[in-house]
């Protein structure tokens, strides 16, 4: 009989938490990267025994199944009911027991990375319910590429910021039914409402991207010092945002009256000209399309209305530019057209071509629109580099953040780079900004 060869389970090391009161910066960080790692190991060892079960209550076996014979009307409630965990958390095991099993060869970089430990359940859910599956508009190998990428992705990004980046590289992916898929999105549009017994009128809307673009725009202009927008230079729109911090309504109550004011001009300036100032400032709301001049040329491929996370026709692009007057960012092989000049502040034309170009705050995972941020020059200025190019978009906080604890943005040829400062009690690698657009 021949011999086999036994290995010993592999051992989840969980770090000591005793005085962490006493511990150092640097010593805390290591001991929650110490857990991680432990929370990951028994993430894999979790998630395989999910697999089976999930494998043994299948639909086929009927009452024989492992979930109905515990008394749980599916495997994900069997799966909460055992690990005590939300329901949420039960089907996103489920999700990705089922999706990254041999019947998923697009998935193995997922599979690996879970498996390995470098990946956390959440993230790969996300990847396996944003990518979805293989059909005739998209190959497996194609599939099979977005997934390492998204793989990496996750290392440094939130579950929810990976979950929206798989569904893009799939949108991208089909580009051919971004045409479909945005008709799809707009038949869904709804607006409804109903008065309540207590005299109060309760709206209900869903908008698809378009229309969505046009309304935020107009309430993240209003909203924008209450909600960590840019500071102001501008004394009058210093005045006017210091004004707007001092209002005693909630930002629910602004975004309403806010809509109630537009309607209210719309309809009192029928066949007027009406200044918009006393209700945005200086800063009127401008929604801004971004396309690919090839695309806009030729009506075929993708575009994006700034500030949303999905992808529309270029076609509905080149419709907008033709007729409503909304400003079209166009590109050329990614880049945005530089309009550097000598002064001090970037002017209008550089912030649209920055926000083009990054689609919101450059630093990772935050997800501030591009009407929220100020631009950051990464390097002091010297009378000659307001440009595209020594220019970075930034939200608030992280603009004082880089500045107070000395953090670096440094372009390396066409990249650009965050370098943690000396005394960072984290990790010190530098890491690339990559922008956030959609095309």
């Amino acid at each position: 009989m021949p011999e086999t060869t036994t290995h010993p389970p592999s051992v989840v090391t969980l770090p000591c938490v005793e005085g962490l009161a006493e511990v150092t910066d640097e010593r805390l960080l290591e001991l929650e990267r110490q857990a991680t790692a432990a929370r990951r190991q028994v993430d894999a060892a979790t998630l395989a025994i999910t697999s089976e079960i999930v494998r043994r209550s299948d639909r086929s076996l009927g009452h024989a199944g492992l979930s109905s014979r515990l008394g749980a009307a599916s495997p994900e409630k069997a799966i909460q009911a055992l690990a005590g965990v939300t329901f949420a958390e039960a089907k996103a095991l489920a999700t990705v027991a089922t999706a990254v099993g041999d019947d998923a060869p697009w998935l193995a970089p997922v599979q690996s990375a879970v498996t390995g430990g470098g990946l956390s359940v959440a993230s790969a859910a996300a990847i396996a319910t944003g990518l979805g599956t293989p059909d005739a508009d998209v190959a497996a190998d194609d599939l099979l590429d977005a997934a390492g990428h998204l793989v990496d992705l996750a290392a440094t990004a939130t579950p929810e910021s990976v979950g929206k980046s798989a569904r893009i590289l799939r949108e991208q992916l089909a580009v051919a039914n971004i045409g479909d898929l945005e008709a799809h999105r707009r038949s869904r549009r709804s607006l409804t409402w109903h008065q309540q017994p207590d005299g109060m009128t309760r709206l209900a809307g869903l908008l698809d991207p378009e229309s969505a673009a046009v309304i935020t725009s107009a309430i993240d202009t209003v909203l924008s010092p209450r909600r960590g927008g840019p500071r102001f230079v501008d004394p009058e729109e210093q005045a006017r945002a210091d004004e707007l911090m001092a209002d005693t309504r909630t930002n629910s109550q602004l975004a309403v009256d806010t809509l109630v004011e537009i309607v209210d001009l719309a309809v009192r300036a029928s066949g007027t000209e009406v200044d918009p100032g006393s209700l945005f400032g200086s800063r009127s709301p401008a929604v801004r399309v971004h396309v690919a001049l090839e695309s806009l040329e030729t009506g075929e491929g993708s575009s994006y209305f700034e500030g949303q996370p999905a992808l529309v026709s270029a076609a509905t692009a080149s419709r907008h530019v033709c007729v409503s007057g909304i400003i079209p960012i166009l590109f050329d092989k990614a880049t945005p057209i530089d309009v550097g000049n000598t002064r001090r502040l970037h002017s209008t034309r550089q912030r649209i071509a920055l926000a083009a170009h990054w689609n919101g705050c450059a630093m990772p995972d935050c997800d501030r629109p591009p009407s929220m941020t100020e631009i950051h020059h990464t390097e002091a200025w010297n009378g000659r580099n307001t440009t595209l190019k020594k220019g970075i978009p930034l939200c608030r906080f992280h603009h004082v953040e880089i500045h107070t604890n000395h953090w670096r943005i440094e372009l390396r040829g066409t990249e650009y780079w965050l370098v943690p400062p000396p005394d960072h009690p984290g990790d010190t690698t530098p890491r690339q900004l990559i922008p956030k657009r959609l095309i």
